[in-house]
């Protein structure tokens, strides 16, 4: 498989991609000798890798595996290598375009590195500072958000969502004992239960996509008024929502969609700010994250990395401009809580370092402790395909860990994090290819992260 370009030669030469693996190998190899260094030789080398990593583009020292003795991180630096190898072999056989990894854990980085290009035909390097769509990732900060609006008493989780949202107030069900495609109306029955707040963070509200199973009737539905497609923004959605039955009865079972859009709007409704203005105030500003948009500003769009996409032959191209469409138009107005945003790996991993420390950011609490152990906690016992094994929070898919559980998402163009609390520790990894496919490389990532922890 290659990275198809029209007018450059690049899929047949190395990718510049070697000073900055390179530079990750040669510190991370010093402090794995066992022997204790000079404390002068240790003054040179850290400087040698910094300004390697500064000329290569790659990452920066503070922190990270560079520091020597005492390793306080608990990382064996030779099996966190192999990231550098896995991603590397990635890129020469144009299974990437380009992508960046990043391990935080203590207090301190313990790794970040970067891998081909952001925008192969230009060749622009993937940076620290490269935008990403970020999609699905942005489900877990409108949960955030939402978290803080229950925290403050503006609403409940077992509220009913109609409470709040008027077009949700006659809500029904689709019953498929009448088969439609016989000549019939979709049948259709009362809930048995409102949907609640706690349904749409739990994705058990009965809502759905509808292009995962196109079969379906309520699916066809959701194609025929192009839900989230043409819609100018998600007051409109849910306009559009509450005249649709729902795919489940609510509480039924677990139903990815678009609950978390619906969330969005409950924010807006009960907070009384627009979605994008509520995220601005109140996390992402408190958080720093200055790089994190529904719309990238003009000035920064040169660093919006290139989306890519598998094209007939097994070769990789870009998407073209429809794909990015809502993401640098200064009018879009459709503020997705479910997909929206972009944003940088700096950016998401001090969201994702609240989320280990307990709500905390640099001596503010963004939410409370509490809230997060709830949201934290398994909310699928009762659902019907909980028997699987699969567990889901409040915003969160929920993994047995070594020591532990984490806590992550992941967007549709491969994005994924996944926070570890109990080892405070968070994993990042970011790549846009849409659809992704079975690449998996940010679960080779957290795999190879896990592995390299030392007892």
């Amino acid at each position: 498989m290659m990275i198809h370009n029209q007018s450059m030669d690049w899929i047949f030469r190395k990718p510049n991609y070697q000073g900055r693996a390179m530079t990750n190998r040669f510190c991370d190899g010093f402090i794995a000798n066992k022997n204790p260094p000079d404390p002068f030789i240790l003054l040179l080398v850290s400087i040698a890798c910094s300004l390697a990593a500064a000329t290569a583009g790659g990452y920066q020292t503070e922190g990270q595996l560079v520091q020597g003795a005492p390793r306080v991180d608990k990382f064996d630096a030779e099996r966190l290598d192999k990231i550098n190898s896995v991603m590397e072999r990635g890129v020469a056989e144009g299974q990437i375009a380009g992508c960046s990894a990043l391990i935080f854990k203590d207090g301190r980085e313990a790794f970040f590195n970067t891998w081909g290009y952001q925008d192969v035909e230009n060749q622009i390097p993937v940076s620290r500072d490269t935008i990403f769509r970020i999609y699905s990732m942005t489900k877990p900060i409108t949960s955030v958000a939402a978290m803080q609006l229950v925290e403050q008493g503006k609403m409940n989780l077992d509220d009913p969502v109609s409470k709040h949202l008027k077009a949700f107030r006659n809500l029904k069900v689709a019953d498929l004992k009448t088969d439609p495609t016989e000549g019939g109306d979709l049948a259709m029955v009362e809930p048995v239960r409102p949907m609640t707040v706690r349904d749409l963070l739990r994705h058990t509200s009965g809502l759905t996509y509808g292009f995962f199973d196109r079969d379906h009737p309520v699916d066809q539905i959701y194609l025929k008024r192009g839900v989230m497609l043409w819609d100018r923004n998600i007051a409109e959605t849910v306009e559009k929502l509450g005249e649709i039955p729902l795919k489940h009865q609510p509480g039924d079972r677990f139903e990815y969609g678009a609950s978390s859009d619906v969330l969005g709007r409950l924010v807006e409704v009960v907070s009384g700010e627009r979605f994008d203005r509520y995220l601005q105030k109140h996390v992402f500003e408190p958080l720093e994250m200055s790089d994190t948009h529904f719309v990238v500003p003009k000035e920064k769009r040169g660093r919006l990395a290139v989306m890519y996409r598998d094209d007939s032959k097994g070769e990789l191209r870009p998407s073209g401009s429809r794909s990015s469409m809502r993401f640098i138009t200064d009018s879009n107005q459709f503020f997705s809580g479910g997909g929206g945003l972009c944003s940088t790996i700096g950016d998401y991993l001090n969201f994702a370092r609240m989320l280990a420390d307990e709500g905390r950011w640099k001596g503010h609490q963004i939410i409370q402790s509490a809230t997060l152990k709830e949201m934290y906690t398994n909310q699928l016992g009762s659902t019907k395909n909980s028997s699987r094994g699969f567990q889901f929070g409040l915003g969160f898919r929920i993994s047995k860990q070594k020591a532990g559980r984490d806590y992550s998402w992941g967007g549709i163009a491969g994005t994924r994090f996944w926070v570890h609390p109990e080892l405070n520790m968070v994993t990042l990894y970011m790549i846009q290819i849409n659809p992704y496919g079975d690449r998996a490389y940010g679960n080779r990532v957290r795999k190879i992260a896990y592995e390299a922890l030392e007892h």
